[in-house]
């Protein structure tokens, strides 16, 4: 396991940021579930489909961020790792 601390980054603030759209539509379409709001709804719609399109954008910059910061690490290599926003520190497992 290697722990990194990254500085400031456009891809780690921007991975962050589609975390947080995310996870407050994916909150919000629970709310309206279990308020009684049908999947069927207009609404419930077209809040899904922001979380569609957030959740796709995240998918990409999750993969932009570990192209940049976890590959170099180990290429080629397949490697688990965790960002914490707040300590900004990169958990990479799988080194050797």
């Amino acid at each position: 396991m290697k722990e990194i601390i990254l500085d400031s980054s456009r891809a780690m603030d921007h991975l962050e940021a589609l975390g947080y759209e995310v996870g407050s539509r994916k909150d919000l379409l629970s709310y309206m579930i279990s308020a009684g709001v049908k999947p069927s709804d207009e609404a419930f719609q077209a809040y899904h489909k922001e979380y569609q399109d957030f959740f796709i954008q995240y998918e990409e910059a999750k993969s932009a961020f570990e192209k940049e910061f976890v590959e170099p690490l180990a290429p080629g290599k397949r490697l688990t790792w965790n960002l914490d926003f707040a300590t900004r520190r990169l958990t990479v497992e799988g080194l050797s």
